[in-house]
């Protein structure tokens, strides 16, 4: 089995839940590899997507090294006055299962809101209207 073989099974078990086609688009896919100077080259490019952000993996499996793992992630619309998406690099490296951990650990972080902050007043004065309704 080809590692990208093996990156598809991790999406499938651990992103889609075995709906694959359902939440992956496939950009490329080199199938059975292409033949490069003697070794072997495995490309497989994604896009998974988010409400407001776009995440493109790019997955290199090679025989004459470790290979490449990375992914950037984009707006999927433009800022009111801007015509192009912003984004950012998410990690890359070597095409290994803790380069893919980092990679999805890195969106989870990416699609995190903050929480508004707390406003005590307001939240002193629903106390008041709360205890003075039941008195």
């Amino acid at each position: 089995m080809s590692k990208v073989d093996e990156l598809k099974q991790w999406i499938k078990d651990e992103i889609c839940r075995g709906q694959f086609k359902k939440f992956v688009k496939v950009i490329e896919d080199s199938g059975e590899g292409g033949e490069k100077a003697g070794g072997y080259e495995f490309r497989f490019r994604f896009n998974i997507y988010t409400e407001t952000h776009r995440y493109r993996i790019t997955a290199i499996d090679r025989s004459k090294d470790e290979g490449y793992l990375g992914c950037t992630a984009s707006t999927r619309e433009p800022r009111a006055g801007e015509d192009w998406t912003r984004g950012n690099d998410l990690p890359d490296g070597k095409f290994t299962r803790e380069t893919w951990e980092h990679i999805k650990n890195a969106i989870i972080a990416y699609e995190l809101a903050e929480l508004a902050p707390k406003i005590e007043r307001a939240v002193d004065e629903e106390k008041e209207m709360v205890g003075s309704v039941k008195e």
